[in-house]
């Protein structure tokens, strides 16, 4: 891979590469482009990946999609298909003002959701399967030429809401995106004393990112950026942007923040997390 090009918003990921065929002939290969495991989460938008798109040589091609439910590492697909629950939105989860759950589920017989249940997938009615979505389509190489691949898509993302004692302790989902002490002190003074969904609480969401797919082509990965982008011109004032990277990072301002790697090659995978003001 000679370049690849990584934009993560809160609600766009658009990523560009430059593939290059060393060999004397054309490679004809399957091209795969899995999704990190999500799960149930509230979220600012319909749960589910959409508007998934991939073009060639500036030409959009078109692809296949495979997705899966997922429990302690048993594929459950067929189940939710015959019950003809959604896997990808979690059966169309959502929640009414009274937390009465709706979407799919409402549909089902009470046998239908024990048997559910049993195949761990669900919790009182709550969805508990991981799904894993691989977007894969046909591709040929041609031989000594570079090949220019771009997709986009509005990803899955997680959103919480936290108090200060939340920024002022060790947690997993911070030190999983290296927010660095003096961002958790700002944050922390900011967030109410009492979690709840008041003025001057933080809307905290994240997105994922498998960058170890990189792997299976040959490394390394000779030019690498990733921006994590800000929000829109009115929306960007009090939103801090956090992730994991080894080595410099830069805050452009309003281009977002920018990693940049020469001969990368992945080791973990990526989790950016947005912390917004919320007055």
């Amino acid at each position: 891979m000679e370049k690849e090009r990584l934009r993560i918003g809160m609600d766009r990921v658009s990523v560009e590469y430059e593939f290059l065929n060393t060999t004397n002939e054309d490679i004809a290969t399957e091209v795969l482009f899995p999704l990190p495991g999500a799960n149930v989460s509230f979220s600012p938008r319909p749960l589910g990946v959409s508007g998934w798109h991939v073009w060639v040589e500036g030409k959009e091609r078109p692809y296949e999609t495979e997705t899966k439910a997922v429990v302690k590492g048993a594929d459950q697909s067929a189940l939710l298909r015959r019950f003809s629950v959604d896997i990808a939105t979690f059966g169309h989860f959502d929640t009414d003002a009274d937390g009465k759950i709706k979407g799919d589920m409402q549909k089902l017989t009470a046998a239908q959701q024990r048997e559910l249940t049993r195949a761990g997938l669900l919790d009182n009615g709550f969805p508990t399967w991981t799904v894993f979505t691989t977007y894969h389509w046909r591709q040929t190489f041609p031989a000594h030429r570079i090949l220019h691949v771009k997709h986009e898509y509005e990803p899955s993302s997680g959103l919480r809401y936290f108090d200060a004692a939340y920024f002022q302790n060790d947690n997993e989902e911070l030190s999983g995106s290296c927010v660095d002490a003096g961002t958790r002190k700002t944050l922390a003074a900011a967030a109410p004393k009492n979690l709840g969904f008041v003025e001057g609480s933080i809307d905290t969401l994240w997105v994922d990112y498998i960058l170890t797919t990189a792997n299976t082509w040959r490394t390394p990965i000779k030019d690498f950026e990733l921006v994590a982008e800000r929000p829109k011109p009115a929306e960007r004032h009090q939103t801090y942007v956090s992730f994991c990277w080894d080595g410099k990072v830069e805050d452009r301002g309003d281009e977002g923040v920018v990693a940049r790697a020469r001969n990368f090659v992945p080791s973990r995978e990526l989790r950016v997390m947005f912390f917004k003001l919320v007055n």
